[in-house]
């Protein structure tokens, strides 16, 4: 094919480069739990019945008592390999350079999101707490005559009885006393990967 007079071809290398990745637990807090033995479920005895009638006969059984799971704890190995393209152009002398391709460019971090699934938690308090409120609200004469208040003691039962969904604060803020929290627990929340 002619090209136009002037006009330069581009040609970009494509260059795919394979990496294998071995981990494993450096100082021996990473373990793979496997199951070992099953857990056997517990049943109850069943007494023999001769046959009746149209009845089938049943066989007598033992009581099995329950027994859990065992578990053995292998020392985490985990490999892994994938394809690159166009990346890691200083990989050749050190291999952390892969891991630091993967956080320090934007393309690599989508290269990252696509070779792991990456849970990422932060930890955090939950509290419980407890506080007094206090507002300030007028009775007006249409609602003290429609509830029959006449005196405080009158005001406080009522309030007392229904709540305050009737009285209108000018202050919807309120003040804040008596302030008491407690912590609760540790929580972990997930923090966004690429965000």
């Amino acid at each position: 094919m002619n090209q136009p007079e002037g006009a330069k071809r581009i040609q970009e290398e494509i260059i795919m480069t394979s990496f294998r990745i071995t981990l494993t637990s450096a100082k021996d807090v990473l373990y793979t739990r496997r199951l070992w033995v099953p857990a056997v479920a517990a049943k109850a005895a069943v007494e023999a019945v001769p046959a009746k009638d149209d009845q089938p006969a049943v066989e007598a059984k033992e009581a099995i008592q329950f027994k859990p799971a065992e578990y053995k704890y292998f020392p985490f190995v985990r490999t892994f390999e994938f394809e690159s393209i166009n990346g890691f152009p200083e990989v050749h002398t050190e291999g952390k350079a892969v891991f630091e391709h993967w956080i320090t460019h934007e393309n690599g971090l989508s290269e990252l999101g696509e070779a792991f699934n990456i849970l990422v938690e932060k930890g955090t308090k939950t509290f419980s707490v407890s506080y007094d409120k206090s507002f300030t609200a007028d009775i007006d004469a249409v609602l003290a005559i429609d509830n029959n208040l006449e005196t405080p003691y009158d005001v406080e039962i009522w309030l007392e009885n229904n709540g305050d969904d009737e009285l209108d604060y000018p202050d919807d803020t309120g003040e804040i006393s008596n302030i008491d929290v407690t912590e609760d627990s540790d929580e972990f929340i997930e923090v966004e990967w690429n965000g």
